[in-house]
């Protein structure tokens, strides 16, 4: 196997490993947030639903949120989870030999965000364990619910959430992984034709 063609193996690997995990960043970053991109446009329907459970996802270690059923347009019950918050803080402290007792809450309504910050005493609002937002939406009650009438599964609860920032994130990442790419191609073509012109 010549240098050459061993250099031209090497170049076209690492580019298509870059291209493939550019892409998959592309899909995933709209599998997972490409919805926010269209839900405050397109969710113009709205239905009053019930709070029938809590999300078996933990976000920040603490928090689960609601599961809301509603009743579409079209006769049938959905399932959305919501309110979700664009951002989550964790504040939390490392002490040796001192474990978290607990943990209180600080939601900003305005920015979506809410903050968990971990306590060292027992003169917190909540116990490891307690979802926090149990007691703010417990089961049965009602939250209002915003849908696509096209597609009602895809509706958000109580406010929209702008999490357009996420897909953009995706987005660069791949912009980023696709640039590397074409550099790397480009330099496998340079020092290949180097490597045969003084080789």
């Amino acid at each position: 196997m010549s240098n050459e063609f061993l250099l031209i193996l090497i170049f076209c690997s690492v580019t298509l490993i870059l291209v493939c995990i550019g892409i998959l960043m592309l899909v995933l970053g709209r599998k997972i947030f490409g919805k926010y991109l269209t839900q405050e446009k397109t969710c113009t329907s709205h239905a009053v639903g019930k709070v029938v459970g809590y999300s078996n996802v933990v976000y920040s270690d603490v928090f689960r949120y609601p599961i809301v059923e509603f009743t579409a347009v079209d006769g049938n019950t959905y399932k959305v989870q919501g309110p979700e918050y664009k951002t989550h803080a964790v504040i939390k402290f490392d002490v040796p030999l001192i474990s978290n007792k607990g943990f209180n809450v600080e939601e900003d309504e305005e920015k979506q965000k809410i903050v968990i910050k971990h306590s060292l005493s027992e003169d917190c609002q909540f116990f490891y364990g307690e979802n926090p937002l149990e007691y703010k939406y417990p089961l049965g009650s009602e939250l209002d619910v915003y849908y696509d009438p096209s597609a009602p599964a895809k509706g958000f609860v109580k406010r929209y959430c702008d999490k357009k920032f996420m897909y953009k994130i995706f987005k660069w990442i791949a912009i980023g992984l696709f640039a590397a790419a074409c550099l790397v191609a480009c330099s496998g073509v340079f020092v290949t034709v180097m490597t045969s012109f003084f080789g």
